[in-house]
């Protein structure tokens, strides 16, 4: 009831917000695979909106059971990062402009309080059909902090219930010397970004294989990574998810 209440407070704007969160946090937990962190349990995800239908008409949600959000972030895990300031990124279905709502908190699982880190949702913040990709250059994260970050879609500011919205879980890491050294040698983008992805740092590998355009290994590597996504949702619609993920259109945003 005490994890509830402040979560209420959080999310006072959408009630099934705060319930998907206050659930998220209390699931079982997912060692994840390949990674070191089995001392840190991470909550379990989805990363996807619920049901397919999102903002726009029911005759055109009905002819696609894509979901209307799908966060690029790991299910069932903790995305590592050694940014203070990480990039987020996530898929729009919807091909109309709608309001969003960007939302990120910090949890604190010894004494089970959840704290707004940023919000965005002023008026000029609004979605466009296929990958967004949010820069925080001011963000301040504490190495070692867990955090739940969630994407809204405000359909109906009357009736915040009926929002799609998704939410994925991150873990800020030190980063080891050998990794640091590694980095400090090398000015090419292709090799750090192998060097990110064999660390398991998720969001440093997305940032540099999302920002490719003609490097040819790093649009096989979008690629892999985005068809992990899509093997993360339901398995009716890994194929449908896997086709639009690749073929989407990349908006950069920041804030």
């Amino acid at each position: 009831m005490q994890i509830v209440s402040l979560l209420k407070k959080s999310f006072n704007n959408s009630l099934i917000s705060y319930i998907a969160l206050s659930l998220l946090l209390l699931m079982p937990a997912t060692a994840v695979a390949g990674s070191n962190n089995n001392d840190d349990p991470p909550p379990q995800t989805t990363g996807t909106s619920g049901g397919s239908r999102g903002c726009e008409s029911e005759s055109v949600a009905s002819s696609n059971s894509i979901p209307n959000i799908v966060l690029l972030a790991p299910t069932q895990s903790y995305g590592q990062t050694l940014a203070n300031s990480p990039t987020f990124a996530w898929f729009v279905k919807d091909t109309s402009p709608w309001q969003m709502e960007f939302r990120l908190y910090e949890y604190d699982g010894t004494n089970k309080k959840s704290k707004l880190v940023k919000e965005i949702k002023d008026e000029n913040f609004k979605s466009s059909p296929g990958i967004m990709v949010l820069s925080l250059p001011n963000l301040k994260l504490s190495v070692g902090s867990r955090y739940v970050w969630q994407v809204e879609l405000v359909c109906d500011a009357n009736r915040p219930s009926g929002n799609p919205f998704a939410i994925a879980a991150m873990k800020v890491v030190s980063v080891s010397p050998d990794l640091e050294k590694q980095l400090s040698q090398s000015n090419d983008i292709l090799t750090k970004v192998n060097l990110y992805k064999k660390a398991d740092l998720w969001y440093e590998t997305l940032e540099l294989a999302l920002i490719s355009k003609n490097e040819p290994s790093l649009q096989e590597l979008r690629k892999s990574l985005l068809e992990q996504i899509a093997t993360g949702t339901k398995i009716e619609q890994t194929e449908q998810i896997t086709a639009a993920l690749t073929n989407s259109k990349i908006h950069q945003l920041q804030r």
